[in-house]
């Protein structure tokens, strides 16, 4: 008996992709803000062993330990070979800050990836796609009906006004376009929930959708919105938006594309934004920003959305070379605990900038409870100073 030609082939591979961990292909530090559900977290990537998890409060066990007790409340345990985290039941949609050195990602492709249902059926997420593909094609062809009838209603109002004896005949025609319209705003209507992680916590976070509801998973970008039957993809963040012009809205409103065309030379400062979304850690912050052009700092503005039971320092630095850090100020950059914003009791140091100098933010307090942090440092180029 003979074997098909493909018999033996793999067409579907699982793709591992590591880092070396050299000072060439280094692994690169991680800061994953996540929630934990069933009691653990999944990591972006899968982390380096020698070099940690680190979580603010709580200590890591081995797994021996972890085999034979319960996790305490400030204990967790990390599976190295997969990138999970496990928690106390205490934890459960408690949201973590985790510092972590990657190493890389383990891909799988979507025909190895089986969803069940609770039943004897079951389909690869290969199957799944392929189904949304269809169904958002279907989106996609009742949406272009809809220009057509909102003409047909415009029509039908139009006539109305003109002749009284037509008035029974364009109501008629505006009852039957409504409906039609109405049918339509069912099969469009967008209307936006908070994001989540990724797409595998939609069902989680909302178990009883309406028609229209909008999410976005956090990893992909990809937008779903739920047709009363299923969760569908119908765009990425940025994929499907045309240009604006002097006519149409688009990337930006038609209205920001006239003023952007009229800016002429008065636009003569630049801001360094830096952002810290949720808990705010000790140390180093990512990212580091390059500066190209020359200029002088002029003000630094910080802020907070969540203030904090102690003060928030904030230490603004840049360098030249990405070795020697020079503060921009003689003191810490100071958020009361009482305020969402910073207090003015600094004074401008190094404030010159060079083309390419390299800007970051430190934080040298451990004990900072504030969240939501957003520091702009705003620059006056010099070839535009007046």
């Amino acid at each position: 008996m003979s074997l098909p030609i493909n018999y033996l082939e793999f067409n579907n591979p699982i793709h591992i992709v590591w880092r070396k961990g050299t000072p060439n292909d280094p692994y690169i530090d991680r800061l994953d803000i996540a929630r934990v559900v069933n009691q653990r977290v999944f990591l972006l990537e899968i982390p380096d062993e020698m070099f940690k998890v680190r979580i603010s409060g709580m200590f890591e066990i081995n797994y021996e330990k972890f085999k034979k007790h319960n996790l305490a409340k400030n204990e967790f345990y990390v599976d190295y070979t997969n990138g999970f985290v496990y928690f106390h039941t205490i934890k459960e949609a408690e949201t973590i800050s985790i510092v972590y050195k990657g190493r890389g990602v383990i891909l799988y492709p979507s025909t190895r990836i089986v969803h069940y249902d609770g039943t004897e059926s079951t389909e690869t997420l290969h199957e799944i796609i392929e189904k949304s593909k269809a169904q958002v094609q279907e989106l996609i062809d009742r949406t272009d009906h809809y220009e057509e009838y909102l003409k047909k209603l415009v029509i039908a109002i139009n006539e109305s006004n003109h002749a009284t004896d037509q008035t029974l005949i364009a109501t008629q025609n505006a009852s039957e376009a409504t409906e039609l319209v109405k049918d339509a705003y069912e099969t469009t209507v967008l209307i936006y929930q908070p994001f989540v992680n990724t797409y595998n916590e939609i069902a989680k976070k909302f178990p009883y959708p309406e028609v229209g509801w909008t999410t976005q998973a956090y990893d992909t970008g990809i937008r779903y919105r739920w047709n009363g039957k299923a969760w569908i993809p119908i765009d990425a963040l940025g994929g499907n938006v045309p240009l604006a012009n002097e006519v149409i809205n688009g990337l930006m409103s038609k209205e920001h594309f006239v003023k952007l065309q009229n800016i002429t030379e008065f636009v003569n400062e630049k801001t360094i934004v830096f952002i810290i979304p949720k808990d705010i850690l000790q140390g180093i912050q990512d990212p580091h920003v390059v500066f190209d052009w020359d200029g002088e700092i002029i003000d630094v503005r910080a802020s907070i959305s969540i203030k904090g039971l102690q003060s928030t320092p904030i230490q603004i630095q840049k360098s030249s070379n990405f070795k020697d850090w020079l503060d921009i100020t003689d003191s810490p950059i100071i958020i009361d605990e009482d305020s969402y914003f910073n207090n003015q009791a600094y004074t401008l140091i190094n404030s010159t900038v060079k083309k390419g100098d390299v800007f970051r933010l430190y934080i040298p307090s451990f004990s900072v409870d504030a969240q939501n942090l957003s520091v702009n440092v705003k620059v006056v180029l010099n070839d535009l100073i007046m």
